[in-house]
């Protein structure tokens, strides 16, 4: 962002930049905070009234697209002619593209026309998760800029109302840095129970006779993928415990349970354990109930753990 408001200060801003990354949300967050800072003279400090139209969408030098769920022709047609307007408020027009993924190839061919040559003043800002769905020819008009990662300091700060649940510190283990999952985690009632189910699994179980506790009927493929998932990357820590690399642990509020119960699994185990969970994922795609899959992993995770003691 600081590259922004330096070109904005040389007067050297592009006419168009592609921002990427995996989280859609992290991304529609960059561009507002990137229209901030090209529009106010205040370098985007969120208080003064063009940060705050921007903010609840009412900018008339922002014009936003897609107009519907994804880039369409007619949205290309829209924004070649928003292009051509003369900006009312300040320098610069933006014109926002969410998302350019959901568009097809003649809806990007159509957008080339006006990034080959961008009136002057018009900035484009550009978002996709996935720059292999991106035309070249676009994509060789426009900057790439990569953003990365949150650090727990700034995701903490992003959500400061949300810090008196008692899931919040799991949100920030499991959020990978994109606001997107951390949102998704600390609202999602589905995840918790994912993660529950699978942290007794892990810490818990000890005999076959207990497996008929952990089973859920009808299993979704959501808890199915979504338990297996937090199982491997729990069995993963305990491997890092063992190792001595606990600063890797990604479940940082369990290294404790980890530390206690590391004894009870060999390297061999956990590697092998881990490899079964490769297995089983696979598995999900072939026509089997999830439920009997899922009960015969947790049996195979229990022959595996005393096997290769």
């Amino acid at each position: 962002m600081q590259d922004i408001l330096r070109q904005k200060a040389q007067r050297k801003l592009v006419g168009g930049y592609l921002f990427y990354c995996p989280d859609t949300l992290t991304l529609d967050e960059i561009l507002l905070v990137c229209a901030k800072q090209i529009l106010c003279d205040g370098g985007g400090d969120d208080n003064c009234p063009t940060c705050q139209k921007i903010q609840c969408g009412s900018h008339p030098d922002v014009c936003v697209y897609p107009k519907g769920d994804a880039f369409s022709t007619d949205d290309s047609q829209g924004v070649i002619l928003d292009a051509k307007k003369k900006e009312i408020m300040g320098e610069y027009k933006i014109i926002m593209i969410k998302n350019l993924e959901n568009s097809s190839e003649q809806s990007q061919n159509k957008l080339l026309k006006v990034l080959e040559s961008p009136p002057k003043n018009t900035i484009f800002l550009i978002s996709t998760t996935n720059l292999n769905k991106v035309l070249s020819t676009v994509k060789s008009r426009l900057l790439k800029v990569d953003i990365p990662p949150f650090d727990e300091d700034a995701l903490t700060q992003i959500f400061s109302d949300y810090q008196s649940q008692q899931d919040f510190s799991l949100a920030m283990d499991y959020s990978n840095g994109y606001i997107g999952e951390t949102k998704q985690i600390l609202l999602d009632q589905d995840f918790m129970t994912n993660y529950n189910l699978a942290k007794n699994i892990v810490t818990k179980l000890k005999s076959s006779s207990q497996i008929v506790d952990y089973i859920v009927p009808k299993m979704t493929k959501s808890q199915f993928l979504g338990t297996v998932g937090l199982m491997q990357n729990m069995y993963r820590d305990i491997a890092l415990v063992k190792s001595k690399n606990s600063n890797l642990v990604k479940n940082k509020t369990l290294i404790g349970v980890f530390e206690s119960i590391s004894d009870e699994f060999s390297m061999k185990a956990i590697v092998e354990i881990i490899k079964r969970i490769n297995d089983v994922n696979k598995k999900q795609y072939s026509n089997v109930t999830l439920s009997l899959l899922f009960e015969s992993l947790l049996t195979s995770i229990l022959e595996v753990k005393y096997l290769c003691a």
